[in-house]
């Protein structure tokens, strides 16, 4: 037993696949043999009473087998969307990618079908009329095509309406729920200027036509005479001159919304290209004109967005800034295993004393900017700037197994970083820097802390004292890099086998003592 939405699914199914379009052709031509006689003269009649007059098989078979040939056609196309809305075994992503597809294009394919189905039935049951009355004048089989050939465009009409609104209002809310269906729709559907000209001719030429044939009929004038009766009858003078209006007003209606919608539609394809700088130019005060203001609000929000987002990602690692924006801004964090990098310039406060603020705003922003370098490279992120320190971190937010190898090479390239900017600050009469490094491994709580209206991303923690302390030690060492035993441990052989043991110290604030390393080849 089917749910009661899939029970109205089924129906809408059905609905749309088979007794709309069936229904749209057998109503269309019942009313058109019904209103026969009032649009066609007596001897034309004859032409509907063949099948009673000759009792022919083929043209019965003529008239009638498009339908049931379209209807089995329609029958194979909605099989994937049938297997994709009622299977309770699901369906493979092609199958599924499919059904979707079939379903936004239903409309049009099933209308088009039908009409297809009913033009070719026109045209063969003509022929087959011709052939079995030869004595019947042109004039009565043109009048016939025309008359049915319009028909089938009434029923296009009507099958094409009505099948685009119960599978936007039953079929595609269940099948994109959140939207989406530009994928599936791009470039494969009529255009508003088309559907407009196709419901002009449905609604405004086909009824004008069949006034023609009933006024040609009351008149006792001949269809292929109608270009006289345009110059000499005003009646038919005021019919023409209202199409050609109707047809023009329609057009430069359609004209005026699908203009501006292409013009959002180019834009938004701009800005999902990250174009923030497109406008919309549309000079209406309607909706057409709300939407276009939207879109260029929009993009301005999107471009104040991306600066704002480009700003914070200077500020803080771009990294952690993507880490933030897709996470809740709350209070608190977790425990991670990580290396902390922690870099100070020595003699720095003596080496400001004596120079300008502007000089020396230079010379730390030239140094930030190659040690940043260097953490970048090995995937740290600087956590802060602490005067002339760096606090760098290995390991969190971005979880990796080899933060302490990546925290030692990193050590090693801002050293090589270093020498070179010290040859470009010799060259422009500037003073050498000298810098220490301390690298410690162990647990540390990242997250945020603060209050919650202020906040700020760090890590804390007994590692990022210990790092500091470690770094602390290398001025009285004379060492540029020293590191703690937890993150030797942590190293490859060939690195392990060049550390050199400067023994236990029990760091400040520390009740037990660390054993720290060197590394020879950083001298």
């Amino acid at each position: 037993m089917m749910k009661p939405g899939r029970t109205l699914q089924f129906i809408a199914f059905l609905l749309i696949y088979f007794i709309v379009p069936f229904c749209a052709c057998l109503f269309t031509l019942l009313f058109a043999n019904y209103t026969a006689s009032a649009f066609l003269p007596d001897q034309f009649l004859a032409l509907f009473e063949a099948t009673q007059i000759k009792s022919d098989l083929t043209l019965a078979i003529f008239t009638w087998a498009p339908f049931p040939i379209i209807t089995l056609i329609l029958f194979f196309y909605s099989l994937p969307i049938a297997k994709f809305l009622f299977s309770t075994k699901g369906c493979n992503f092609i199958s599924e990618e499919r059904a979707r597809h079939r379903i936004v294009h239903s409309p049009l394919t099933i209308s088009i079908l039908g009409f297809i189905g009913w033009e070719i039935s026109n045209f063969l049951s003509v022929c087959r009329i011709d052939a079995l009355f030869p004595e019947a004048p042109h004039q009565s089989i043109v009048t016939v095509s025309i008359l049915f050939g319009f028909w089938g465009l009434f029923a296009f009409a009507f099958s094409y309406a009505t099948t685009t609104y119960l599978n936007k209002l039953l079929i595609i809310p269940c099948v994109f729920p959140e939207g989406g269906l530009g994928k599936y729709a791009h470039g494969k559907q009529f255009s508003i200027v088309t559907k407009q000209f196709i419901f002009w001719a449905a609604s405004t030429l086909f009824p004008i036509v069949l006034l023609i044939f009933g006024i040609l009929l009351r008149t006792g004038q001949n269809i292929f005479n109608l270009h006289e009766l345009v110059h000499n009858d005003v009646l038919f003078e005021v019919i023409a001159i209202m199409l050609v209006f109707s047809f023009a007003f329609a057009m430069s209606f359609a004209s005026s919304l699908q203009h501006p919608l292409n013009q959002i539609e180019k834009a938004t394809e701009l800005i999902k290209e990250q174009k923030f700088d497109t406008r919309v130019k549309i000079f209406s005060s309607d909706e057409l004109g709300l939407l276009g203001d939207a879109v260029n609000e929009m993009a301005e929000g999107l471009a104040e967005r991306e600066r704002i987002k480009d700003t914070f990602g200077r500020i803080v690692d771009p990294r952690v800034r993507d880490y933030l924006l897709s996470n809740e801004h709350s209070l608190g964090g977790k425990v991670v295993e990580a290396s902390i990098l922690f870099s100070d310039l020595r003699d720095f406060t003596t080496l400001s004393e004596k120079r300008k603020p502007e000089e020396v705003l230079y010379i730390l922003n030239r140094y930030f900017q190659e040690m940043s370098n260097a953490i970048e490279i090995h995937g740290g992120f600087i956590n802060k700037f602490i005067g002339d320190a760096i606090l760098a971190v290995f390991g969190t937010p971005m979880p990796m197994a080899d933060h302490a190898e990546r925290a030692f090479a990193t050590a090693l390239q801002m050293q090589k970083n270093l020498d070179s900017l010290n040859v470009q600050f010799l060259k422009e009469g500037l003073t050498e820097l000298k810098m220490g490094i301390g690298i410690h491994t162990g647990s540390l709580l990242v997250g945020n802390i603060g209050s919650a209206n202020r906040m700020e991303f760090t890590v804390i923690g007994d590692t990022v004292n210990t790092a500091s302390r470690v770094e602390g030690l290398c001025k009285g060492l004379k060492k540029n890099l020293l590191l703690t035993e937890n993150t030797s441990i942590l190293l490859p052989e060939n690195i392990r086998s060049k550390l050199q043991s400067e023994g236990e110290y029990e760091l400040k604030g520390r009740e037990t003592k660390e054993r720290i390393y060197s590394y020879s080849d950083a001298e």
